[in-house]
């Protein structure tokens, strides 16, 4: 028997359309996981572009926080733009942006609009590099950078750290020269972050001598009417020396009180015994290597009188300067280097040999000390003297012990370092 036609043409028109319900519900369906893909494609633009914008302001927190750091050991004068200047007038970046108390640092301020306000270094990035303003008082002087960019910048802001010598750099990054690294802007940027680093100084000289002059070997100097002067109560010894003292003819100073005998201290075993390595790690707290390539030191090659080329190395920074000389060092007066109030620490990796009128504020370390020809007036060290090996010469030169300028020296000079464990970022 043969099916109906009317029966064969209805379950025809049943079967196209299920398929096309069919059709429509998977159409549906690929729709439906288009607009999924598609939101999840948006979701994923969005957040690699707002990572984008956060790494950038991170990097660029991280940037000014070595920047800092670098500046705050860069002994010379800066100019407003940040960049050294021969103007005598300025002054260094750590002096423009940190005061000492002691050996606190605080951090200078600046009066706005009769509130105290901090003083914040800026720098932006711009297509020819980094465009920086150093102010010593005000905020700084910058402008957005005009163009397609992007450019970053950074401010920095600087705090009293937990312990004497400690202080807090507190860098933050943006995507832009606007919000919070731009004083008083009006626009914000699209993302900021921050670092907040821990500093501590490495001091210049870490251990004071206890004597005006004192060497490693023997101090020989019997035809020499010279001056070696202590009268600090909490040391009071003139001469040390690990080997004898010929010094018959010395003028001698003592804490009022005190007895000429006790002004002298010689074969001492405690310098004799240690190494010339050893002796320097015990005054400066790091080895001779360490030491010179601290970025504070200035590195000194003099083949005569090394006078003028000191003179100029101290001029360069308005304070305290570290100076390393390689090879043997000869300085003949009339000359002065350093001050009470802004002493040097002279390190000379070999002989170092006076003549004439020298006058020298700090403290000044050789291999071997010689000073001779004081006929004239003015030949003074104020500060203290330390020979690896040797003292000789005929002069008659006034040592003078100052714990001042010691404590100048070991508060006030050196490197600022990281702090292990100093290191936020929020």
């Amino acid at each position: 028997m043969k099916p109906h036609p009317t029966t064969s043409a209805r379950a025809r028109h049943q079967r196209g359309a299920a398929a096309l319900t069919v059709t429509v519900l998977l159409f549906f369906v690929m729709v439906l996981v288009t607009l999924f893909v598609n939101r999840n494609l948006v979701f994923e633009q969005r957040a690699s572009a707002n990572q984008y914008r956060a790494t950038q302001a991170f990097e660029a927190a991280e940037a000014g926080a070595e920047w800092a750091l670098a500046q705050l050991n860069d002994p010379q004068r800066l100019g407003a733009d940040c960049l050294p200047t021969v103007d005598t007038g300025a002054s260094s970046f750590r002096s423009r942006y940190l005061g000492q108390t002691t050996a606190a640092f605080t951090p200078r301020t600046w009066n706005n609009d009769a509130t105290t306000a901090a003083l914040q270094p800026t720098c932006v990035r711009t297509d020819a590099g980094w465009a920086c303003s150093c102010p010593a008082s005000g905020a700084p002087l910058l402008s957005p950078p005009t163009g397609d960019g992007p450019f970053p910048a950074f401010s920095l802001q600087f705090m009293a750290g937990d312990k004497p010598g400690a202080v807090r750099v507190l860098a933050t990054g943006c995507t832009s020269l606007a919000g919070a690294c731009l004083a008083n802007s009006s626009s914000s940027a699209d993302a900021t972050a921050r670092v907040d680093v821990t500093l501590a100084l490495l001091a210049g000289l870490r251990t004071p001598p206890a004597a005006a002059l004192t060497t490693r070997g023997s101090i020989d100097a019997d035809s020499a009417a010279f001056g070696a002067h202590n009268a600090d109560p909490a040391t009071g010894i003139a001469l040390q020396a690990g080997a004898g003292i010929a010094a018959s003819q010395a003028r001698l100073t003592v804490p009022a009180g005190a007895s000429s005998n006790s002004a002298r201290l010689d074969n001492d075993a405690s310098l004799s015994g240690q190494s010339a390595d050893r002796y320097f790690a015990s005054y400066f707290g790091l080895d001779k290597e360490r030491w010179k390539n601290q970025p504070t030191v200035t590195r000194i090659v003099c083949s005569s009188d090394c006078a003028a080329a000191i003179s100029a190395a101290v001029e360069a920074t308005d304070s305290s300067a570290l100076i390393w000389i390689d090879g043997d060092m000869a300085l003949d007066g009339p000359a002065t280097l350093g001050t009470i109030e802004r002493p040097i620490v002279l390190v000379v990796n070999g002989a170092a040999r006076l003549r004439g009128a020298v006058g020298f504020h700090g403290l000044l370390y050789s291999a071997a000390l010689s000073w001779t020809d004081t006929a004239t007036p003015g030949a003074v060290l104020r500060g203290a003297a330390l020979s690896e090996s040797n003292y000789s010469g005929n002069g008659t030169p006034d040592l003078v012990y100052d714990s001042r300028v010691l404590a100048t020296l070991k508060t006030r000079s050196g490197s600022l370092a990281r702090v292990n464990g100093g290191w936020r970022d929020f």
